[in-house]
């Protein structure tokens, strides 16, 4: 067994660090989710459904992770080394890790667009009001749907055995090269138009400039992704398809990168990561609003009673009394009354 490379260790430590990073964002996620479902801050089936399909890529990014990279990839393949410094067994173990990374990298990126596809939808249909917002959502979920299946569908057939994708010289196998640049550029179309259009969005949103600001960095974040995504197609192009042992560690990189880096995007709105960007924002760029509803003062007929204020609901159900004794005024505040303000 051949020691592990240069390349090797790197790539090791990588992958490390981005699914430490990744997993802890994504339990920080569940955690403030779970809590904010159980005060009936998040509905039930929005926490159960996105943070089930974050969970998900965790999961498969991690156990991807621990086959390709630590056991099959650089213990026993000896990825970083020429594939002609190798045993026959040990480019068997590589090209296995690189079979079992098609069908993690791509299933684990299409769960984390679905989980910001179904985030964008409660955000921005909600708040903009767009009969058309509603279809995009439609189209851009048949969109990933439509790049999970036919990348799947890709791997599964580009060797015909299918064993000949781990074996070689044993069949016939597409040019790998074209299927991982095909699935690169899909995956990038998919994350300009889900990071986009929100964007356009983000000028009709009914909310303060502040917030309009904080969602927008949040989006600038996760554009983020769609760089490293370009780069690693890049890398990808420069890799040689009869080498993958030795020419394979630096789109290994950018990938590894890219998905746990998607995974800290995605779990950035459940965690103190918007708060911080609201501060952020208030504190550098534009303070939160200040204006108070305009208060109307009404003298009151009914009878001071305790020392303490009480509250009176009125006939109309919009609008609330509170009676101070010291002044025997009535506050009213009249939400219909502020609108047309």
């Amino acid at each position: 067994m051949i020691a592990p490379s240069r390349k090797g260790i790197a790539l090791l430590c990588i992958n490390a660090v981005f699914c430490t990073l990744a997993t802890t964002a994504c339990v920080l996620r569940f955690r403030n989710n779970l809590s904010r479902a159980r005060k009936g801050l998040l509905p039930w089936r929005h926490f159960i459904l996105t943070d089930s399909l974050v969970l998900g890529a965790m999961v498969l990014v991690n156990l991807n992770g621990a086959f390709r990279i630590v056991l099959a990839a650089i213990v026993l393949g000896g990825v970083g080394w020429n594939i002609d410094q190798l045993t026959v067994e040990q480019v068997e173990w590589a090209l296995k890790a690189l079979f079992v990374e098609e069908l993690a990298w791509t299933t684990s990126l299409c769960l984390l667009k679905f989980a910001l596809i179904i985030l964008y939808g409660r955000v921005f249909i909600a708040n903009t009001g767009m009969k058309h917002a509603r279809l995009i959502q439609v189209i851009a979920f048949a969109a990933v749907s439509g790049l999970l299946i036919g990348s799947i569908t890709y791997y599964l057939t580009e060797c015909r055995p299918l064993a000949a994708a781990w074996t070689p010289n044993l069949g016939n196998c597409h040019n790998q090269r074209q299927g991982w640049l095909g699935t690169g550029i899909a995956n990038l179309i998919t994350d300009v138009v889900i990071f986009s259009v929100p964007f356009v969005w983000l000028l009709d949103l009914k909310m303060s400039l502040h917030n309009k600001i904080t969602v927008g960095i949040q989006l600038f974040v996760g554009a983020i992704v769609s760089i490293i995504s370009f780069i690693r197609i890049f890398f990808v192009l420069r890799s040689d398809p009869d080498n993958v042992t030795g020419s394979v560690v630096k789109p290994d990189i950018f990938s590894c990168i890219e998905l746990t880096m998607a995974i800290v995007f995605a779990s950035v709105a459940g965690i103190a990561g918007r708060e911080a960007i609201s501060n952020f924002v208030d504190r550098f760029i534009v303070p939160r609003s200040t204006n108070r509803a305009r208060v109307g003062y009404h003298r009151s007929t009914s009878k001071q009673s305790n020392a303490g204020s009480r509250d009176v609901r009125m006939v109309d159900s919009r609008n609330w009394v509170k009676i101070d004794p010291s002044m025997g005024e009535a506050l009213v505040v009249s939400i219909d009354a502020v609108s047309k303000v």
